[in-house]
């Protein structure tokens, strides 16, 4: 379990639960990170990312779970928020209340690019968990 007792740990755990965006960094087959911006959704123990069936990230993850998360920094390069963590990919659903909290997060994103609940869940059906095991930040 993380501490998130630090001063870098409360703004990192303030952040997972405001931050409409979060990094997620993987590795490709030749070692490559290759980082894309994506919806998230955190319960205090595991950030949920959906996606794509053949989205790269969850081939890469499926070679190497180990990810990395961060957050953008303000506009000077400050406000700085890594985290470290191994991911896998879930069989089945996530627990409703869990789907739940990710689609009232992100109804409005949802219906902007065309999609209802139900649709985004069929275009989106591969649940990605990660779960940090170091964070970092300044």
């Amino acid at each position: 379990m993380l501490d998130f007792t630090s001063p870098i740990g409360q703004r990192i755990q303030l952040r997972l639960e405001e931050e409409e965006i979060i990094w997620l960094t993987t590795v490709d087959a030749s070692h490559t990170p290759q980082p894309r911006p994506v919806w998230f959704q955190w319960d205090g123990e595991t950030v949920m990312i959906f996606s794509q069936a053949g989205a790269a990230k969850v081939r890469h993850i499926a070679r190497n779970p180990r990810v990395a998360l961060n957050f953008n920094t303000d506009e000077d390069g400050g406000d700085v928020g890594v985290l470290i963590g191994e991911a896998r990919l879930l069989e089945g659903a996530p627990p409703p209340d869990r789907l739940q909290a990710y689609l009232k997060k992100y109804a409005v994103g949802i219906q902007d690019i065309g999609l209802t609940p139900e649709s985004m869940q069929v275009e989106y059906p591969v649940v990605i968990l990660v779960a940090p095991v170091a964070l970092r930040g300044f």
